[in-house]
C-alpha cells in the first residue's frame, strides 16, 4: 500500500501557477473576472486577505492535493490514480512571488521531503497540539490549509499573503481546455505505475498524459527532484501556451480555459474580484521570459529515526532566495538569453518583414507594431505566411549576419532561427501562436569576450522546453 500512496504523488503544481499567470495577465474585464472569481471554491487558510496597495507585492503559496473530488472510479482506475484510503496529501508545493512592480512572477519549489517544524495547532475537533518535526507535506494532513500556510512560513520567514489549491480533475481539464501542452523527452519514456508511456522528441500531450508525465517518479534516477525540474518545466510550457495569442484572442479557447480554473481551484476567502483584477492591470503583457521558476538549494539527505528519509536545505543559500522574494527583488537577477548578452547590432540598423504564421486574425499586424516599437525597421505591409507555423515564432536570416540575429533574438525569446544561405538583409519573421510581445533590446559594446554569472539560472516560461 504504501508503494501505491507514494506512486500517486507529486503530479501536481503546473495548472495552478499556469492559472495564476494567464487570469493576472488576461486583460479580461470586470464582468468576467466577477464571473470566474464567483466560481472558486474557497477554503479557510488562516489569511486576512484585502486588496492590494498600488504596488504591493503578492506571496502566494501554491499546492497539489490528491483529492480526486470529480472522477469517477473508472477514471480513477484509467489515470492509475489509487485510492483515497490515506486522506489527501500536498506532496507538490510552490511558493509564489508577484512582484510589485509587474515586471517579475518568482516561484519556488519547496520539496516535499524536506524536514520542517510544524508549529502547535489545534485540529478540527478542538484538540490542542504541541510542535514537532514533520515532512513539509504532512503539515496539511495534520491540520489543513491554515497548518500549511504556518509551516511554510516558519520555516522560509515569508509572509504568505494568498493561498491555492488544485486537484486531479481541475489538472486533466485545464490541460484539455488549452488542447493540450507541449512536451519534450530525450527518449521514449514508459512508467507503469503512473502511465506515462511518450515516445522521444516535442509532441503535445493531452490531460491523461500531461498528469503522468508530472507524476511519474521511478523511471527518473533523480526521483523527487528530476520529477520538480519536469514539473517546472511543464508549468513553463503551459502558462506560455495559456498566455499564447492563440489563447488570449480566441474568446472561445479563453473562456474554457478561465471556467477550467475557476471550477478547478480553491483559494483563500480574501482573493477575491478586486484582488484577482489588480493582477490582471499589474501583469497585463508580462515577459514570459521574467516568469521564473528555481528549486530550494538543497543541503544534506538523511534518515531520521522517526520520519525515514528527509531532506535538508542549504540554509545560506536558501536564505538569500527568501530574503530576496521577501524584500520584492527577483530570485535571480533576469538572466538575459545568451543572444540578448552579446547583442552588439541596434535594432534601428536592422531590416525585417513580418508574416503571420497563425489563424489569429491581425496578430501579424500587432507583432510588427511591436517591433516598429523598439527600434526595428519594418519593411512592407504583414502579410499571412503561406503556412502556419504553431506556437513558436520562426526568424528566417542570411548567416552573414550572425551578430544582427542576437539581436533579434533578444527582442523575440524563445523563437526558432533558421540560417538561409543567401537569403539577403532582410529577416523575416513568422509570428507563431505563442507570441507575446517584442522585448525593448539592450544593446552592448562589443568585446572580445562575454563574461557570465556563476549564479545558476533560472528555468523561465520563455526558454526552450527541449533546453
Amino acid at each position: 500500500m504504501a508503494s501505491t500512496l507514494t506512486t500517486r504523488r507529486g503530479w501536481r503544481i503546473a495548472a495552478t501557477v499556469a492559472s495564476v499567470a494567464v487570469l493576472a495577465t488576461s486583460g479580461v474585464g470586470y464582468a468576467a473576472v466577477n464571473r470566474y472569481v464567483g466560481q472558486i471554491s474557497l477554503v479557510d487558510a488562516g489569511i486576512a486577505g484585502g486588496s492590494f496597495g498600488d504596488g504591493e507585492p503578492v506571496t502566494m503559496l501554491v499546492v497539489a492535493s490528491d483529492d480526486r473530488t470529480g472522477l469517477s472510479a473508472k477514471e480513477r482506475s484509467r489515470l492509475r490514480l489509487g485510492q483515497d484510503d490515506y486522506g489527501q496529501h500536498t506532496d507538490t508545493m510552490l511558493l509564489i512571488h508577484l512582484s510589485g512592480d509587474g515586471q517579475d512572477i518568482s516561484a519556488v519549489s519547496l520539496p516535499r521531503d524536506t524536514l520542517a517544524r510544524v508549529p502547535a495547532w489545534t485540529d478540527e475537533d478542538g484538540t490542542k497540539h504541541r510542535a514537532r518535526d514533520a515532512k513539509l507535506n504532512a503539515a496539511y494532513a495534520l491540520g489543513g490549509p491554515k497548518l500549511m500556510v504556518d509551516t511554510v512560513e516558519s520555516l522560509t520567514g515569508v509572509t504568505i499573503d494568498h493561498y491555492a489549491e488544485i486537484n486531479f480533475a481541475g489538472f486533466l481539464t485545464m490541460v484539455d481546455a488549452l488542447d493540450g501542452v507541449e512536451v519534450c523527452l530525450t527518449k521514449a519514456t514508459k512508467d507503469a505505475k503512473s502511465g506515462l508511456n511518450l515516445p522521444a522528441g516535442r509532441q503535445t500531450v493531452d490531460g491523461k498524459q500531461a498528469l503522468a508525465y508530472v507524476r511519474a517518479r521511478y523511471f527518473d534516477p533523480t526521483a523527487d527532484i528530476g520529477r520538480m525540474q519536469r514539473q517546472q518545466k511543464f508549468v513553463a510550457a503551459m502558462a506560455r501556451k495559456a498566455l499564447s495569442a492563440g489563447t488570449l484572442t480566441n474568446p472561445v479557447k479563453l473562456d474554457a480555459f478561465l471556467s477550467a480554473v475557476a471550477t478547478s481551484i480553491k483559494t483563500d476567502s480574501g482573493m477575491g474580484t478586486d484582488q484577482m483584477l489588480d493582477l490582471v492591470e499589474r501583469f497585463k503583457g508580462i515577459n514570459p521570459g521574467r516568469i521564473a521558476f528555481v528549486t530550494v538549494p538543497l543541503g544534506d539527505s538523511y534518515r531520521h529515526p522517526e520520519l525515514g528519509s528527509v531532506l535538508t536545505w542549504d540554509k545560506d543559500e536558501a536564505t538569500k532566495i527568501f530574503s530576496a522574494m521577501e524584500a520584492d527583488r527577483p530570485l535571480v537577477e533576469p538572466a538575459p538569453t545568451a543572444a540578448a548578452a552579446v547583442a552588439t547590432v541596434a535594432p534601428g540598423s536592422i531590416r525585417v518583414r513580418v508574416l503571420n504564421g497563425t489563424d489569429v486574425s491581425g496578430l501579424g499586424a500587432r507583432a510588427a507594431d511591436d517591433l516598429a516599437a523598439v527600434g526595428f525597421a519594418v519593411v512592407g505591409s504583414p502579410s499571412n505566411a503561406p503556412s502556419t507555423v504553431g506556437e513558436t515564432t520562426v526568424i528566417r536570416y542570411d548567416d552573414r549576419y550572425s551578430e544582427s540575429v542576437k539581436t533579434v533574438a533578444a527582442a523575440l525569446p524563445g523563437a526558432e532561427l533558421v540560417a538561409v544561405a543567401g537569403f539577403g538583409r532582410t529577416f523575416e519573421i513568422t509570428v507563431g501562436t505563442g507570441y507575446t510581445q517584442a522585448q525593448k533590446v539592450k544593446v552592448v559594446a562589443a568585446s572580445p569576450s562575454t563574461s557570465s554569472s556563476s549564479s545558476p539560472k533560472p528555468r523561465t516560461a520563455a526558454d526552450d522546453i527541449c533546453g
